[in-house]
């Protein structure tokens, strides 16, 4: 029988994750599928596919993309796409990506392991790496922020998103903490304060 390399056991972790996140919803298959492929474009890119190998996927992604969206009306387009693919994640969301970094440990992941299953997530949602922090590797540089942030560094409004976001965590039963932690939805103050406003 076959052994089964450690990426592909990456990528059917990460396949089924999200099967799982989306199992309940009313998600159609193509935002579903599109999900899914950029799991696996992350995998073989953390596994060094140079980024000319896999533009067949990246132009797949576009299609796949294009079929999942709603056709928006014209004058509302701009205002609804996503602004934050490929800007740099905001010191927030850094400091919410160290807390939950926090809890994957406190439940017996280890360092690097917790930052790499945060880094594929931010990936997965089309974040990238933090920008700064000396490592060609993305998951290291969010350790990096997190060391900071536990050692009472890094900017203020980091310091503060970091220590009430993983107080929200604490008061999330323990049996659902990590699933919760590692949904979107948790991580989107956008839709959060939008809750909150209607």
């Amino acid at each position: 029988m076959n052994e089964v390399s450690a990426s592909a056991n990456r990528i059917s972790a990460a396949l089924r994750a999200l099967r799982q996140v989306y199992a309940d919803s009313a998600t159609d298959k193509a935002v579903l599928g599109l999900k899914c492929l950029q799991a696996v474009m992350v995998e073989l890119a953390a596994d060094g596919v140079p980024a000319d190998d896999l533009k067949p996927l990246a132009d797949l992604e576009t299609l796949v993309a294009a079929a999942a969206a709603p056709a928006p009306a014209p004058a509302l387009a701009e205002r609804q796409r996503d602004r934050r693919r490929k800007a740099p994640p905001s010191n927030a969301l850094l400091a919410r990506s160290a807390a939950v970094i926090d809890l994957l440990v406190k439940n017996g992941q280890g360092e690097e392991g917790a930052a790499q299953t945060v880094m594929r997530h931010l990936l997965v949602a089309g974040v990238p790496a933090p920008e700064r922090g000396g490592d060609s590797r993305g998951w290291r540089r969010l350790l990096e922020f997190r060391n900071t942030l536990v050692h009472g560094g890094g900017p203020e409004e980091a310091r503060v998103e970091y220590a009430a976001f993983a107080r929200e965590l604490d008061d999330i039963p323990p049996a659902q903490r990590v699933h919760a932690a590692l949904s979107e939805k948790l991580w989107d103050r956008r839709r959060q304060a939008r809750r909150q406003a209607g």
